[in-house]
Protein backbone atom coordinates (compact mmCIF):
# COMPACT_ATOMS: atom_id res chain seq x y z
CA UNK A 1 0.00 0.00 0.00
CA UNK A 2 1.50 3.01 -0.83
CA UNK A 3 1.38 6.27 1.64
CA UNK A 4 2.38 9.84 1.13
CA UNK A 5 5.26 8.85 3.60
CA UNK A 6 6.28 6.16 1.58
CA UNK A 7 9.70 6.50 0.06
CA UNK A 8 7.60 6.21 -3.06
CA UNK A 9 5.20 8.86 -2.29
CA UNK A 10 5.40 12.80 -1.69
CA UNK A 11 7.47 12.40 1.25
CA UNK A 12 10.22 10.25 -0.07
CA UNK A 13 10.02 12.21 -3.07
CA UNK A 14 10.84 15.42 -1.00
CA UNK A 15 13.59 14.00 1.22
CA UNK A 16 15.05 12.42 -1.97
CA UNK A 17 15.33 15.64 -3.55
CA UNK A 18 16.38 17.65 -0.44
CA UNK A 19 19.01 15.06 0.54
CA UNK A 20 20.72 15.32 -3.31
CA UNK A 21 20.66 18.61 -2.21
CA UNK A 22 22.06 18.75 1.19
CA UNK A 23 24.08 15.58 0.60
CA UNK A 24 25.46 15.79 -2.50
CA UNK A 25 28.48 13.02 -2.61
CA UNK A 26 26.29 10.81 -0.88
CA UNK A 27 26.04 7.38 -3.15
CA UNK A 28 22.80 6.16 -4.31
CA UNK A 29 22.27 3.35 -2.42
CA UNK A 30 23.06 4.89 0.58
CA UNK A 31 20.81 7.45 -0.23
CA UNK A 32 17.93 5.24 -1.01
CA UNK A 33 18.78 3.46 2.82
CA UNK A 34 18.34 6.92 4.20
CA UNK A 35 15.30 7.87 2.58
CA UNK A 36 13.80 4.38 3.86
CA UNK A 37 14.72 5.05 7.71
CA UNK A 38 13.48 8.61 7.17
CA UNK A 39 9.98 7.63 5.93
CA UNK A 40 10.04 4.86 8.65
CA UNK A 41 10.50 7.33 11.43
CA UNK A 42 8.30 9.41 9.96
CA UNK A 43 5.24 6.89 9.44
CA UNK A 44 6.50 6.34 13.43
CA UNK A 45 5.54 9.82 14.79
CA UNK A 46 2.66 10.15 16.99
CA UNK A 47 -0.46 10.56 15.61
CA UNK A 48 -0.94 14.25 15.69
CA UNK A 49 2.51 15.01 14.07
CA UNK A 50 1.81 12.87 11.91
CA UNK A 51 -1.27 14.35 10.77
CA UNK A 52 0.81 17.47 10.13
CA UNK A 53 3.64 15.75 8.59
CA UNK A 54 1.14 13.78 5.72
CA UNK A 55 -1.29 17.01 5.12
CA UNK A 56 2.63 18.81 4.23
CA UNK A 57 3.49 15.96 2.18
CA UNK A 58 0.20 15.62 0.04
CA UNK A 59 0.38 19.44 0.01
CA UNK A 60 3.96 18.91 -1.72
CA UNK A 61 2.66 16.34 -3.67
CA UNK A 62 -0.20 18.30 -5.48
CA UNK A 63 2.50 20.96 -5.70
CA UNK A 64 4.74 18.55 -7.86
CA UNK A 65 1.65 18.82 -10.42
CA UNK A 66 1.81 22.11 -11.09
CA UNK A 67 5.24 23.87 -10.01
CA UNK A 68 9.01 22.01 -10.84
CA UNK A 69 9.58 20.06 -7.78
CA UNK A 70 12.88 21.36 -7.47
CA UNK A 71 11.03 24.86 -6.61
CA UNK A 72 9.36 23.22 -4.13
CA UNK A 73 12.09 21.81 -2.77
CA UNK A 74 14.04 24.82 -2.50
CA UNK A 75 11.61 26.75 -0.92
CA UNK A 76 11.13 24.57 1.83
CA UNK A 77 14.45 23.96 2.37
CA UNK A 78 14.80 27.84 3.47
CA UNK A 79 11.74 28.70 4.14
CA UNK A 80 10.72 29.76 8.24
CA UNK A 81 7.24 29.80 7.73
CA UNK A 82 5.66 28.17 10.94
CA UNK A 83 5.19 24.48 10.62
CA UNK A 84 6.05 24.65 6.84
CA UNK A 85 9.22 25.28 7.58
CA UNK A 86 9.72 21.88 9.80
CA UNK A 87 9.14 19.33 7.36
CA UNK A 88 12.66 20.02 5.49
CA UNK A 89 14.69 19.93 9.26
CA UNK A 90 12.40 17.24 10.43
CA UNK A 91 14.22 14.83 7.26
CA UNK A 92 17.38 16.76 7.85
CA UNK A 93 17.90 16.12 11.28
CA UNK A 94 16.62 12.02 10.75
CA UNK A 95 19.02 11.28 8.00
CA UNK A 96 21.99 13.58 9.04
CA UNK A 97 21.92 11.26 12.36
CA UNK A 98 21.12 8.21 10.50
CA UNK A 99 24.32 8.73 7.59
CA UNK A 100 26.33 9.71 10.48
CA UNK A 101 25.43 7.08 12.88
CA UNK A 102 25.22 4.38 9.93
CA UNK A 103 28.75 5.32 8.14
CA UNK A 104 30.90 7.46 10.76
CA UNK A 105 33.35 8.23 8.07
CA UNK A 106 31.09 9.99 5.82
CA UNK A 107 32.09 13.46 4.62
CA UNK A 108 30.12 16.50 5.60
CA UNK A 109 28.97 16.32 1.25
CA UNK A 110 27.66 12.74 2.03
CA UNK A 111 31.19 10.96 0.26
CA UNK A 112 32.25 8.21 2.03
CA UNK A 113 35.75 8.19 3.73
CA UNK A 114 38.31 5.58 4.41
CA UNK A 115 38.35 4.52 7.45
CA UNK A 116 41.93 4.83 9.02
CA UNK A 117 43.32 2.76 12.07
Amino acid sequence: MRTALAPDGPFGRFAERLLVLELPDLPTDRLRTTVAFVCRRAQQVPGPLRLGVTTLAVGTGVAERFVDPDRIVGFLRVTELPLVGELARMVRSLAFAFVWETWPDTSPSGAPGTVTA
